[in-house]
């Protein structure tokens, strides 16, 4: 049916809030029309939004006064759901806004949903994809409130974003990581969201590899610059201690990284940090 572009409102169902730049798509739509129709639910004398508020967006920007749409009665959680799936497969969601929707789908019905494995299955996603997208968004949430920084996650960030901070998801989760190490644990609060924000920064703009093995070098020394990680990090990258370390002293980091939970470059990176302090060298 075609529907006034004035009877359409974004209520609770609609996960993604913001339609970003629509300049390419109402290009589209100026030339070929709208291919696919918008769902939208019947609500009183108006339709809520469900699926397309891009679509929508662009219409409104070419000031068309109706667009085709498919109307269906259904309950707000099976909307929530809906919209949620058709948006993470078109890969149109910021993590954020995701999270914001698993939750709603939570609160709607805490029972069907209370669980990690629940809101995955609601959705088609593996568990680990729900439960990085969580840790990610609350980790930077948190750190942004306490710190009043602006770090922030998502789905694809320009390397323009990642280099004013952005971090991608997986980044993001190692952040989480760092936050719940017993040595950051132990630093003041706003100390450490001061640190852990630092820490953000810095990984945003590394690839994955290397901005895990700074996320374990902090872990070890939480208290030392970051930035001086990181150059440790680039320093050690391409060095292979076993070949170059006494075999003792490769043995005894290894054991030490095992106990610990990390790598032997971190190990030998903090062995190094407190001897150089020890003896008074900075």
């Amino acid at each position: 049916m075609q529907i006034e572009t004035s009877k359409i409102f974004l209520g609770g169902a609609n996960v993604r809030r913001s339609p970003g730049d629509v300049t390419e798509l109402m290009q589209s739509i100026k030339e070929k029309g709208i291919l696919e129709p918008l769902l939208v639910r019947p609500v009183d004398s108006r339709y809520e939004l469900i699926v397309g508020s891009r679509r929508l967006e662009a219409a409104k920007k070419l000031g068309l006064k109706k667009i085709p749409a498919v109307s269906r009665r259904m309950p707000e959680e099976e909307a929530l759901i809906i919209s949620l799936v058709e948006n993470i497969q078109r890969r149109d969601l910021e993590p954020e806004e995701e999270y914001d929707g698993l939750m709603r789908l939570r609160k709607l019905n805490p029972v069907l949903y209370s669980t990690t494995d629940q809101l995955a299955r609601a959705i088609g996603k593996s568990r680990q994809y729900v439960e990085d997208h969580i840790v990610a968004v609350e980790t930077v949430r948190s750190i942004r409130k306490t710190a009043r920084s602006e770090i922030a996650v998502r789905q694809a960030p320009t390397a323009k974003e990642r280099k004013e901070g952005v971090l991608p998801i997986k980044h993001a989760t190692f952040l989480h990581r760092a936050e719940e190490a017993p040595t950051v644990q132990r630093l003041p609060e706003e100390k450490r969201a001061r640190k852990l924000t630092a820490l953000a920064e810095t990984i945003a703009e590394v690839p994955k590899p290397e901005a895990e093995k700074i996320v374990e070098h902090f872990m070890m020394a939480p208290e030392r610059p970051v930035e001086e990680i990181k150059r440790e990090v680039e320093t050690l990258r391409a060095v292979k201690l076993e070949v170059i370390l006494d075999p003792r002293i490769a043995d005894a980091l290894r054991r030490a990284a095992e106990e610990r939970q990390t790598t032997m470059e971190a190990m030998a990176s903090l062995a190094i940090h407190s001897w150089l302090k020890q003896n008074k060298y900075y």
